[in-house]
């Protein structure tokens, strides 16, 4: 079970097939990593399976394209899974956003991200550790390696206690420093506000801590917020697997 925070309090949220859901009225918004695809050791192995790809043809032209990938990735990597598929990007948790081909990126806090970028790196020689430096983020990865977990979350907090541009963010076998007035949150907000997205029910889709803001806020405009996993979580609704998800997905699109 799940617990689900409800006006400042907790409750279970028992793993469920998900809700019904018309997308002709809705609108998507989906994480990428464990979500769409399955995760894998290193972001570059990941890839969008062909069952995955062809579900997002179909939401696709259910909901006249409202759909939109909410990612940690930066814009120029996650473009590469979505060729062909008419969906809105947005990358480095809120702080890029590609509207059919007009990115807008937000100015990153470049001296503070450098020296915050220097520090991890050295962690990140030291010990072996994948390291990211996106568009407006920093991302230390420890997957694969469990022991370090407690010294990557415990340096990114330092850094950020020092850079008052940055906040962290603790995901999956992951610590990010990532810009503070920003995130998949406000990228849902931004976005339900678009033209293409406007008057639709916005269901934010995902998987880990870093997903969470999107979930509040689709909530606190009237939608919902499903989350793969077993964690404590704000979704509305959880499931077990990223498989039960798909499944899901599948069966919502399968409903005249």
């Amino acid at each position: 079970m799940v617990m689900e925070q409800i006006s400042g309090r907790m409750k279970r949220v028992v793993p469920s097939k998900g809700p019904d859901v018309d997308w002709r009225e809705c609108a998507a918004f989906l994480d990428f990593d464990g979500t769409l695809a399955p995760l894998e050791n290193h972001p570059d192995k990941v890839a969008l399976p062909d069952r995955e790809r062809r579900l997002l043809l179909e939401l696709s032209d259910r909901c006249n394209g409202a759909i939109a990938i909410l990612t940690g990735r930066e814009l120029e990597n996650i473009r590469q899974y979505f060729k062909g598929i008419l969906v809105v990007l947005s990358g480095s948790h809120g702080a890029e956003i590609d509207i059919l081909g007009d990115p807008k990126v937000v100015p990153g806090a470049d001296v503070e991200m450098d020296r915050c970028y220097a520090a991890a790196k050295a962690m990140a020689d030291e010990h072996g550790l994948l390291i990211e430096k996106k568009a407006a983020a920093i991302a230390l990865h420890y997957r694969g390696r469990m022991e370090m977990r407690a010294q990557v979350i415990g340096l990114i907090d330092r850094l950020a206690e020092t850079c008052q541009e940055m906040t962290p963010l603790h995901g999956n076998m992951v610590s990010e420093l990532t810009l503070r007035d920003y995130s998949k949150g406000t990228a849902l907000i931004q976005l339900i506000n678009h033209p293409a997205f406007a008057g639709r029910r916005p269901v934010a889709i995902g998987d880990d801590t870093t997903d969470e803001n999107a979930f509040r806020a689709a909530k606190s405009i009237g939608g919902l917020g499903l989350r793969i996993g077993s964690a404590e979580t704000e979704a509305n609704h959880v499931f077990d697997t990223r498989s039960d998800f798909v499944d899901w997905l599948e069966q919502t699109l399968e409903t005249k």
